[in-house]
């Protein structure tokens, strides 16, 4: 450590000095990832030696003549490590620019399109006319004032390609930062944790080897590494945390393999290439938004310990075709298929109890749901815009729901839940048991001109007849004395509707978009002043 410490603080004071420090610490890097050719003359080693000792410092992959070799091959091996370097940094002086060798190194750096990066190793220095063209309009740095040559080599540092770094922080086992810029990277094998967005952004890499060492990775530690293919989980790890791979969105394959692994929430949100998943079959629980908007999955094989499907875990995956809910699953989160525009069949086990919020919202091209005798609660709004739902079962010998014609009720029928959107007919009654019209429960019901409400029904849901577009004339009974926000929203072709005095309680847009809309109300009752509020037109009943 000592020696360290004296080699950053080292000052050489000789042209030998600085030889030998450049040799043994400044070490021309011979590898095949992305690097900075370093062109100068041997007689400004001396101001060179300290400007290198920065970017050094920074942990940039470098390459320079350390050799001073003459002749026709060394030449071509000049040529060849400036036509693969990624940078090009040139320090100018008067002993460079009347060199043969930099000339020729400058000129093979321009032929390839190779950015230059000057550094003025003194203020007045005459460009040769063949270089000038080059040289003239690129901005430069000085290299020559010892005072601010921080600041100035950390101007040059700035700009200087990521991919050329190398450097990864470590403190006490914990992987804190990466600037590296490297494709490919193995984690050290004394790191125990990938710290908090530790590689986040880091938008070169591709490849990321994890190693049995390596037990948690924190939240967003690769979240934004747009170019990561692949990972595989070591069986030691234990622990990914929220976000981790998030808008990972070249990632097209992982795999786990640890039973007890805990994957945070929204760990591989937004990986919108991934499709091929592999996860350890302990898995028990995956938290809310974890494959979040992974829209090139059409299938993955859940965990067989699986009990928890968290919320919005499967959101947007609008691949996903098919999905087998293992055995011990009880709870289905909200949202939890939300958009998979693609799912056509869910299997559903008897040991689920709850179905949550919005659970299938979006399932497009869902066809037929079966709900288990297990289940106990259904959140509102569970076939929400499954426009093409033909049929929804419920096992007979549920305690707590029922099916009637392929319609989602309660099990006294006192709530209608859902109403599948595909039946064909145009009218429907409501039965007379029915005391709620749940939310969202004839939501988009496109086929229905006609429905008649009873004068049981005393509450309307949100959303309720929302999107029914071919819907004509509602009468709605005394018995309703709330009708919740957006409940006739979208009814385009609605043209009268009857209110009672009893309808007191009015949500927000209502009947938004039934732009040729007549209510029926007495003037005196609360619809008159909502219809006024709202420029709706009304009249009173014949």
């Amino acid at each position: 450590m000592k020696e360290a410490v004296e080699q950053q603080n080292f000052v050489p004071e000789t042209v030998a000095d600085a030889e030998r420090y450049m040799s043994k610490v400044l070490t021309a890097y011979d590898g095949t990832e992305p690097y900075i050719f370093v062109s100068y003359s041997h007689r400004d080693t001396m101001q060179v030696c300290r400007v290198m000792k920065i970017i050094e410092r920074e942990k940039f992959r470098f390459w320079y003549d350390d050799t001073m070799e003459i002749g026709e091959d060394f030449r071509e091996e000049l040529r060849t490590r400036i036509e693969n370097c990624n940078a090009f940094i040139l320090f100018i002086s008067e002993h460079s620019m009347n060199s043969k060798y930099c000339g020729m190194e400058i000129i093979t750096a321009f032929k390839n399109n190779k950015k230059i990066y000057p550094v003025y190793l003194s203020d007045n220095v005459e460009i040769p006319a063949p270089l000038k063209m080059i040289l003239e309009n690129i901005q430069h740095v000085k290299g020559s004032v010892a005072s601010d040559l921080e600041k100035y080599v950390k101007k040059l540092v700035t700009g200087l390609p990521v991919e050329t770094m190398r450097s990864l922080q470590v403190e006490d086992g914990v992987l804190v930062a990466c600037k590296d810029g490297s494709v490919e990277l193995t984690i050290p094998s004394d790191v125990h944790t990938l710290g908090r967005a530790s590689f986040k952004n880091c938008e070169k890499l591709e490849q990321l080897h994890i190693g049995e060492q390596v037990r948690s990775i924190e939240r967003e530690a690769c979240r934004g590494c747009k170019s990561l293919k692949s990972i595989e989980f070591p069986s030691s790890l234990k622990k990914v945390g929220e976000s981790a791979f998030r808008d990972c969105v070249e990632m097209t394959s992982l795999t786990t393999n640890n039973d007890e692994l805990e994957l945070g929430e929204r760990t591989f949100e937004n990986c919108a290439k991934l499709k091929d998943v592999n996860l350890s079959d302990g898995i028990s629980e995956l938290y809310g938004g974890v494959f979040n908007s992974c829209k090139a999955l059409e299938y993955i094989r859940l965990p067989s310990k699986l009990n928890i499907l968290g919320e919005s875990s499967f959101a947007d995956c609008s691949s996903l075709k098919s999905i087998d809910i293992p055995e011990p699953v009880t709870k289905l989160d909200d949202m939890v298929f939300n958009g998979c525009l693609s799912l056509e069949s869910v299997d559903l086990k008897d040991r689920l109890t709850k179905i949550g919020k919005y659970a299938f919202k979006d399932c497009k091209s869902l066809h037929t749901v079966h709900i288990p005798r297990s289940v106990q609660s259904i959140g509102s709004g569970p076939f929400r815009g499954c426009n093409n739902l033909e049929q929804i079962d419920v096992d007979p010998h549920n305690r707590f729901f029922k099916s009637l014609n392929g319609i989602l009720f309660n099990k006294n029928k006192s709530e209608l839940i859902s109403y599948p959107p595909k039946l064909a007919h145009t009218k429907f009654a409501i039965p007379d048991s029915v005391a709620v019209i749940a939310p969202w429960a004839f939501c988009e019901c496109v086929n229905l001109e006609e429905i008649e409400v009873p004068d049981s029904v005393c509450e309307i849901g949100e959303g309720a007849f929302y999107g029914c577009t071919h819907l004509q004339k509602i009468v709605l009974p005394e018995s309703v004395v709330r009708i919740d926000d957006t409940a006739f929203h979208g009814c385009t072709e609605l043209k009268l509707a009857v209110v009672p005095d009893s309808v007191t309680d009015f949500g927000w847009g209502v009947f938004s978009g039934c732009d040729d809309l007549t209510i029926v109300c007495s003037d005196s009752s609360a619809a008159a002043k909502y219809c006024d509020m709202k420029n709706i037109p009304h009249r009173e009943k014949m």
